[in-house]
């Protein structure tokens, strides 16, 4: 890879970024691979874990040319081999789906703002490697019947256009319909907000008592309160509600993984659900949908400063390319 021209602060943290989040995917993948029972969920997670691996490797091989310090990130030391099963294969295979969407979405806004060529292709190939990934875990999810799909409504009759105002009404006088962005953002985030519930759920039911314990009680208190609110405007339009099984969790109580990787692993579920809220808000054109998001992603940025706190407190918190400091 070539080291002539030197990295751009943008390739520097995409790239920095990355590492971190793939080597606690390989944490959780490699715990995946000795806990998952169905062979097909397990060859999936086989593939994550091999293309996770190379990922890694990639960037350090990066980071070692340009005489870069090897983040400390995550390893083998924040996984605990001789934990049982905490999470069901359902709920593995619909992780599955999230890392490789999440995959795909970074790496698309990574293109979008490096340059240099060797860096450029790293992620333009986790873009095409993950999005393979990602219709293969969907096409695993249908098969398996648990994929989930969006409202259906009916096909438009013709082309028309906006010639009132009311159009953005949401409180006060006339209330239009939902219209498709507006559905397809409320029922998404309602999924991903049950995901992130079923997530905490296993983690609180698998620690000991104390302020991590604590901080991710009040965050599937959060999601819970968020599914209910999303809910709300489907149910008055007649439109389905995602209803996602409550049996993502085992009954055991060992923690796969150590509180650093768990409270590091909630702050970028953190950041993505404020990235999804914030693009729900640029799609809802109805002032009370609108408003919603904007309100729940305030209250998932506020969780989120108390968790980056949390995670300082406990000196969890590896410190990220940045500026010199001035004299």
């Amino acid at each position: 890879m070539s080291n002539k021209i030197d990295l751009t602060v943008s390739e520097m943290g995409f790239l920095w970024n990355s590492y971190q989040a793939e080597s606690m995917n390989w944490c959780i993948l490699k715990y995946f691979e000795k806990t998952v029972e169905d062979e097909q969920t397990k060859e999936m997670n086989d593939q994550l874990l091999k293309f996770t691996e190379k990922s890694l490797h990639e960037i350090k091989t990066t980071f070692e040319l340009e005489n870069f310090p090897i983040p400390t990130a995550f390893s083998s030391s924040d996984l605990n081999s001789s934990a049982e099963k905490l999470f069901t294969d359902p709920f593995i295979l619909y992780f599955l789906w999230f890392k490789a969407k999440g995959n795909v979405n970074y790496g698309s806004i990574a293109t979008n703002k490096i340059a240099r060529e060797d860096v450029v292709s790293f992620f333009t190939n986790q873009v095409k490697e993950s999005l393979a990934q990602l219709n293969k875990v969907r096409d695993l999810l249908l098969e398996k019947g648990l994929w989930q799909r969006s409202p259906y409504i009916p096909v438009p009759k013709e082309v028309s256009f906006i010639k009132k105002q009311s159009f953005l009404n949401g409180w006060f006088g006339d209330k239009r319909p939902l219209i498709a962005e507006e559905i397809s953002s409320i029922f998404y985030n309602i999924i991903t907000n049950q995901i992130g519930e079923q997530l905490m759920k296993g983690f609180i039911q698998s620690l000991q008592d104390g302020e991590v314990k604590d901080y991710l009680k009040r965050g599937k208190e959060i999601a819970e309160k968020h599914i209910t609110v999303l809910s709300k405007p489907l149910s008055e339009s007649e439109l389905p509600v995602p209803s996602f099984w409550n049996a993502g969790v085992t009954s055991t109580t060992t923690s796969p993984f150590s509180e650093k990787l768990i409270l590091n692993m909630v702050a970028f579920l953190n950041a993505q659900g404020v990235s999804n809220y914030g693009i729900a808000i640029s799609t809802s054109f109805r002032r009370d949908i609108g408003s919603t998001f904007t309100r729940l992603a305030t209250e998932v940025a506020q969780y989120a400063e108390d968790g980056v706190n949390l995670l300082i407190e406990k000196g969890w918190m590896e410190t990220p390319p940045q500026a010199p400091v001035l004299e």
